[in-house]
């Protein structure tokens, strides 16, 4: 039988504000090309379908619309990842059962997918979808007030029981497969993946993974065969996510298992390049002169040694069609006040300070002084702080006001609002009157 293996589609993610939807398309034109040259028998999505649990309904159009594509080719079975919602899956379970004969599976348990007629054998795949690490209880012993262990214990445990069960629904002859969604020990994360889910806490091992014969795993981005004996790989992400896998190439795996197990690689277009950039106002013109960045991603530092106005204005000059990620201009000759020591001098006083703040830092760039009547107001504000007669600008007056109200309502029912408010008010903020 030939096995298609995909993963980590992030469908609906953005790299900072601009949408990916362009670079998702390509990339699923492609993989449906090859799914239509391979002919598989089975197609596995490895989990995060999605980038976020309510996705864009763009995105969620894209992705339920590539894979009934893919289950007209072959039955698709899609896992779920931990940026999938559970919830939907549910009902886009209970929408693709409806088909007949069934094509489309999504997967939120932990279960065991029985396929008669994909091969001589029959064929079972044990599909474990991301399991936080507060919920290992519930799935790693019958009873989990019997589990003793840690997250890694757990998985394994877990692992054996669904392995197991797909070897008892195939019989000895049959070919048993393993899906899941988990970071196992030894994997090499890509710098875009989120720590939280992606570390020692996490991490699970490959023991007893041996008993299937191809393991499809999805949540590493980076493309990679699995670590340890056991035979499978981490398929990554469907196209560079972030500026952290922009060296990464991306592919569809293909598995043909007959007398023995043959993995191989089909590469998917990496969607418009993420170019970084750093160095100086003319390297980056050469770089980027007759439209040489167009439909790139660029982040770009430029360093000079005088503020350069106007710089995403030349880059569009340049490149009309290029896509500013992130651009910093870092200026060596920005003015500095020198710091003087009592020697040279008495410290500036409050109000000096208020004046230079106003006049730069307050806005991030040279402006007006302050008006004669915000200065003034400031001088009074400082005056009052240091002196118990000082203005307190109307907040005594408030302060009463609200201290009447609250004895309004803490008087007991049965008084007109007059006699409240006549009612002096004796006792302390906050605690009950003593009457």
């Amino acid at each position: 039988m030939k096995l298609l293996h995909t993963a980590d589609w992030h469908l609906g993610a953005k790299l900072g504000r601009h949408d990916r939807m362009a670079d998702h398309q390509s990339a699923l034109r492609t993989l449906l090309e090859v799914a239509a040259s391979e002919r598989p028998d089975l197609i596995i999505h490895a989990g995060d379908l999605f980038d976020a649990y309510r996705p864009p309904y763009p995105a969620l159009r894209l992705g339920v619309t590539a894979l009934q594509r893919l289950a007209r080719i072959a039955p698709t079975v899609v896992i779920g990842g931990n940026h999938d919602s559970g919830a939907l899956f549910d009902v886009l379970d209970d929408m693709a059962g409806m088909a007949s004969p069934r094509r489309l599976w999504f997967v939120t348990t932990p279960r065991v997918l029985k396929f008669d007629g994909l091969a001589e054998d029959p064929v079972a795949v044990a599909c474990v979808p991301f399991i936080p690490p507060g919920a290992i209880t519930d799935y790693a012993t019958a009873a989990a007030s019997r589990f003793e262990g840690d997250y890694a214990d757990g998985i394994r445990n877990l692992n054996d029981h669904v392995i197991g069960r797909a070897r008892e629904a195939v019989g000895p002859h049959g070919i048993v497969l393993y899906a899941a969604h988990l970071h196992v020990d030894g994997a090499r994360p890509g710098n875009s993946e989120r720590r939280f889910t992606v570390g020692e806490d996490h991490a699970t091992h490959t023991k007893g993974l041996h008993r299937a014969l191809y393991c499809a795993f999805g949540h590493i981005h980076d493309p990679q065969q699995l670590p340890g004996s056991a035979r499978g790989r981490y398929a990554g992400s469907l196209i560079p996510l972030d500026y952290g896998e922009g060296g990464q190439t991306k592919h569809a795996v293909v598995v043909t298992i007959g007398d023995d197990v043959q993995i191989s690689e089909r590469e998917l277009p990496p969607g418009r390049p993420l170019q970084s950039f750093a160095g100086t106002l003319h390297e980056l013109e050469e770089r980027a002169a007759n439209g040489a960045l167009d439909g790139c991603f660029l982040k770009a530092v430029v360093k000079s040694d005088d503020p350069i106005p106007e710089l995403t204005d030349l880059v569009a000059e340049w490149s009309p069609r290029c896509v500013i990620f992130n651009l910093v201009n870092e200026v060596a000759n920005r003015p500095v006040k020198a710091i003087s020591g009592a020697e040279d001098g008495d410290e500036p006083s409050i109000e000096d300070l208020f004046v230079e703040w106003r006049g730069t830092a307050a806005t991030g760039k040279a402006t007006k002084a302050p008006r004669d009547t915000v200065l003034a107001l400031f001088r009074d504000a400082v005056a009052g702080a240091r002196d118990e007669e000082g203005p307190d600008f109307g907040l005594t007056g408030l302060t009463m006001r609200a201290e009447e109200v609250l004895a309004a309502l803490r008087e007991p029912s049965g008084g007109g609002a007059a006699e409240h408010r006549d009612r002096p008010y004796t006792g302390a903020p906050g605690r009950p009157r003593g009457d």
